[in-house]
């Protein structure tokens, strides 16, 4: 395949509150350092190069951010398309095909999200071009997939069939997509071995998925089709709120029969919450975890993310989750963490939106 047809899409939208006090309004995760020297934007557009070059890269975000999404994505401000608002991964994938297809008529769309974790990126791009290839030659939706290592609930499922070649990174037909299981369905899903992480890492020609686009969502695809300029935020905005709010999953790939997954074998972790940053964190005895100083004392199963200048310490007390910053201390149970969300609600109910 001419790798020249590969346009990337990077999708960098969203306010990140199930990462406050860490992730602000102004200053939301995608933007963050998680660990490395760079931020989830930074890196997810740095692992492309020697795949797919700068001028290839588009980043779709929202319109307060779009200066900030250019500085941290090192591409041509061209290229960073500004979101009036929030209409979910069907809208967003469809403007990028649009922009995609400016660049020229055959070419292949990835999508990938700001806020993945990946090791080894040569196998990461192995996997991207592979994906790419198998959607060029197909004509299928295409999609990443790993081998699960936990029963994960906060992960989409991907069934998989029969291979369908003996190349590498193998691919699979898709026999159906499984949205967050419960634990128990989880396990089974591991035990089986027919089951894949769903990566939200897509290929697909634009022909292809505007042609889905138009069969499964035909009044978002209409819509789409009376820009002349899918990066012109001034059009988009005369459109976004007439476009239906779903994600590619729902809209698409759950409805499509066209599909394929490649089995990618490069690690990955999507950081969706703070147990994702703990799997990342460095261990203490008593099952403590840390990201910055921390000295735990008579405790067990905490997580810390202290992000200020000091220590944290704890004592006496077990499965705390503790995050600070500059200026705000979070404390609460450590298997309530995906209840962060209803804390900036409150917070915001009461005006504290200084601190979102």
């Amino acid at each position: 395949m001419d790798t020249s047809r590969i346009v990337a899409l990077v999708m960098a939208g969203g306010s990140g509150t199930r990462f406050w006090p860490c992730s602000r309004r102004s200053l939301p995760k995608q933007f963050l350092n998680f660990g490395g020297d760079e931020s989830l934007l930074s890196a997810t557009v740095r692992r492309l190069d020697g795949l797919i070059p700068r001028e290839r890269v588009f980043v779709i975000t929202g319109a307060e951010h779009a200066a900030l999404a250019q500085q941290h994505a090192g591409v041509p401000a061209a290229n960073v398309i500004a979101e009036p608002e929030g209409r979910d991964t069907a809208a967003c994938i469809g403007v990028g095909a649009l922009v995609a297809r400016q660049v020229r008529a055959d070419a292949v769309l990835v999508v990938l999200s700001a806020d993945h974790l990946v090791g080894d990126e040569q196998r990461f791009r192995e996997a991207i071009q592979r994906a790419a290839e198998l959607a060029a030659d197909s004509g299928a939706l295409v999609n990443l997939g790993l081998r699960p290592d936990r029963p994960a609930t906060g992960y989409g499922y991907v069934e998989i069939g029969e291979r369908i070649d003996q190349g590498n990174p193998p691919g699979f037909r898709v026999r159906s997509f499984r949205e967050k299981p419960d634990a128990e369905t989880a396990a089974r899903f591991v035990l089986g071995g027919d089951f894949l992480w769903n990566s939200g890492i897509f290929a697909f020609s634009v022909t292809t998925i505007l042609g889905e686009l138009q069969r499964h969502l035909p009044e978002l695809h209409s819509a789409l089709l009376t820009l002349h300029n899918p990066s012109s935020f001034e059009e988009l905005a005369r459109i976004y709120p007439t476009l239906q709010k779903i994600s590619i999953d729902y809209g698409v790939m759950e409805r499509a029969t066209n599909r394929i997954v490649v089995e990618a074998n490069f690690d990955w972790d999507d950081l969706g919450t703070f147990e994702a940053v703990a799997r990342h964190a460095a261990q203490s005895s008593g099952h403590n975890l840390a990201r910055g100083s921390a000295v735990f004392h008579d405790a067990k199963g905490a997580l810390v993310i202290n992000d200020a200048p000091g220590t944290v310490v704890i004592s006496g007390v077990d499965d705390l989750l503790v995050v600070r910053t500059g200026d705000t201390v979070l404390v609460m149970r450590r298997a309530d963490a995906e209840r962060v969300r209803e804390v900036v609600k409150e917070l915001e109910s009461r005006g504290l939106t200084h601190l979102l």
